[in-house]
């Protein structure tokens, strides 16, 4: 049977690796992060997104039609939102500052209640004399200076780190106490101390910025929007007073790299580079993992085993919900070629070889047959049924089982094509003229 040359795409792009792994240096073995959500898992690592989506073409952006693309610059230009959007952002900029406020007044008020009771203990504590002998102080005091020349040396410590700049100072509070008294008044030093450093914080809260969470080089290249008026606009003069503006990003959006199930349990079983971290913190093996998603998914078992299949043949494969279908296969990327074939799954009993209809995402029919091929031919694309023979050895309740049933499943391929008479006559005449012949 010819296979159709899928149509390539014009791009400037290199090809790269086809998974993410060194094949060539396997002690320098990468292990990625992915975060468990309802529909699959997510990276949030921005290394750890390029590489695992640039090598094998492994998820999608969160906010993006393919690679994690949203709020970057292009051709030195900032992002370009929209009017309402940019409103959007300021208003959610507004509640965490109001958030953070009001925790730092309950934190602040728990604070001054521990102080008050201490406070308290130390004022019941003074109403007792003991008597103290002499030899007794003096000994004592003899003590306090030897401490006082030991704390000196450790007054001021600066830890000096090549990521965090951060000066640890301690003060003795012996010295401390002798320059309070020199004061006019004892309480006077304390109470600017606390009135500056709650001016500092609220003065933090009001300029609350997210960049320190964005990775950003230069400040003056990074961190700036174009704001534009809203599209949806009914005024006919639109493009005339656009009137766009540069506006500083005070909120950013953060994108994420999604997996499905399939691709987040080939990274971490086909090829041992991924690590799923749970709801509550905890990181799944590859059993509970199994469990996990044949729990979630109903049809987890058969689209896993056709991923795999055409992910060892060099296929990459897309969601095919597009066109129909349950995955597409592009030869190298997407964006080198476009898709050449829409699978469809089916579950087919290994010794009758008749389709398991209840395990079975869709009921196909000739109706949706016809829909199917019509659809995937305007698109340029042929539907390739995927059929997983179950064998009689493995039960069809998967709920207790373990990723080694894998191994007795197969994968039969099935191509479907419109016989067309006009340009399949020329067949015809060289089978009529082998029968005579014979």
């Amino acid at each position: 049977m010819n296979l159709r040359e899928p149509k390539k795409k014009r791009t400037k792009l290199k090809l790269q690796l086809p998974f993410p792994i060194p094949l060539n240096e396997p002690q320098n073995w990468p292990i990625y992060t992915a975060h468990l959500t309802d529909v699959g898992t997510c990276i949030i690592e921005p290394d750890e997104m390029a590489a695992v989506h640039s090598m094998g073409f492994f998820g999608k952006g969160s906010l993006s039609r393919s690679y994690p693309s949203f709020g970057k610059r292009r051709y030195e230009a900032p992002p370009v939102i929209r009017n309402r959007q940019w409103v959007r952002r300021q208003k959610w900029l507004e509640e965490v500052k109001e958030l953070n406020s009001s925790n730092y007044k309950d934190v602040k008020a728990i604070a001054q209640s521990e102080e008050e009771n201490v406070t308290n203990n130390d004022e019941e504590n003074i109403g007792d004399v003991v008597e103290i002998p002499s030899n007794s102080i003096e000994n004592g005091n003899k003590q306090r200076n030897e401490t006082d020349t030991k704390n000196i040396k450790i007054d001021e410590v600066t830890l000096d780190s090549a990521e965090e700049d951060d000066i640890c100072i301690i003060i003795n509070r012996d010295t401390k106490q002798q320059c309070d008294n020199t004061e006019s008044s004892p309480n006077a030093y304390d109470d600017m101390n606390n009135s500056e450093e709650e001016e500092e914080q609220y003065q933090e809260l009001n300029n609350y910025d997210f960049k320190s969470d964005c990775e950003n080089e230069n400040e003056n290249q990074h961190g700036k929007l174009l704001v534009l008026p809203d599209s949806d606009s009914d005024t006919e003069n639109y493009l005339k007073n656009i009137k766009p503006r540069i506006e500083n990003e005070g909120f950013p959006i953060r994108e994420a790299l999604h997996l499905t199930f399939e691709e987040t349990f080939f990274l971490l079983f086909g090829l041992g580079c991924l690590q799923v971290v749970h709801f509550d913190g905890s990181l799944l093996n590859i059993n509970s993992a199994w469990l996990y998603f044949c729990k979630e998914k109903p049809d987890f078992l058969q689209k896993y085993i056709v991923y795999h299949y055409y992910r060892s043949k060099g296929w990459i494969i897309k969601p095919g919900v597009k066109y129909g279908g349950d995955f597409l296969l592009y030869k190298e990327g997407p964006p080198f070629y476009h898709a050449s074939y829409n699978v469809i799954v089916e579950v087919v009993d290994a010794d009758s070889l008749i389709i398991d209809s209840t395990m079975s995402s869709r009921t196909m029919t000739w109706t949706n047959l016809y829909g199917y091929e019509r659809l995937s031919e305007n698109a340029a694309k042929e539907i390739l049924f995927a059929q997983v023979l179950w064998p009689s050895s493995v039960p069809r309740d998967i709920s207790a089982t373990s990723p080694e049933i894998l191994s007795e499943f197969t994968v039969r391929e099935l191509l479907w094509r419109r016989w067309n008479p006009k340009r399949h006559r020329e067949d015809v005449l060289i089978e009529d003229e082998d029968e005579d012949s014979s």
